[in-house]
């Protein structure tokens, strides 16, 4: 545990100051500011893909600025991001496969989930496919038509405030909803899914 606890802590860090960094470089327009959030990318990349193809992908990443040009590169992180995350999570709404709320909240309670909860979990993961659908859709449209500080602001602030809004919302309504089961407080509920990364949900969903 403790082996992989600074790798987590680095991915953290520069999962805080992608963001950061961005808007800075747009808004002040000093392109070291763009170089290196283009870097905590690329880092992000082998971090996340150790071995020869993490390395290769960081290669790769790292030498896009000495042949495009770096603001134009950082529009399409958040696209690709939210696409991922859509089908990482809409690919586990296949018949045979475990929802991926389904799966979190497995997680979270320890045991089987309630049937009705069940069926509740797998509408949320379709919300949050759509969700992160929607959210890639409206990067690219701002990345074209809107100025770069507007692109900025909804990409690196507005996003990660609805997606947040979304994951408290979402706890809160199924607290509300299914009072009837014993839920368990949110802070557990961020602590599992943060240490999901290295887990997967079920090929074949029990029945």
């Amino acid at each position: 545990m403790h082996r992989w606890a600074p790798k987590g802590a680095l991915v953290i860090v520069l999962l805080l100051a992608y963001p950061v960094l961005t808007h800075a470089a747009v808004t002040t327009g000093f392109a070291y500011l763009a170089w290196t959030a283009w870097f905590c990318v690329a880092a992000l990349v082998v971090l996340s893909f150790p071995g020869r193809w993490g390395l290769a992908g960081f290669a790769l990443l790292a030498a896009a600025p000495l042949v495009a040009d770096t603001d134009a590169l950082l529009k399409f992180p958040p696209v690709i991001i939210n696409l991922a995350l859509a089908i990482w999570f809409g690919r586990t709404l296949a018949p045979g496969e475990e929802p991926m709320i389904s799966w979190f909240a497995r997680l979270v309670r320890g045991t089987e989930v309630p049937a009705d909860i069940a069926r509740y979990t797998r509408w949320s993961t379709v919300i949050w496919t759509a969700f992160f659908v929607s959210m890639a859709a409206a990067s690219a449209a701002l990345a074209v038509l809107a100025t770069p500080r507007t692109w900025s602001v909804f990409t690196n602030g507005i996003d990660y405030l609805l997606v947040g809004a979304l994951f408290v919302g979402e706890y809160v309504f199924r607290r509300v909803r299914y009072r009837h089961h014993q839920h368990r407080p949110l802070a557990d509920v961020v602590r599992t899914v943060a240490r999901a990364g290295k887990l997967a949900p079920r090929r074949t969903a029990r029945k």
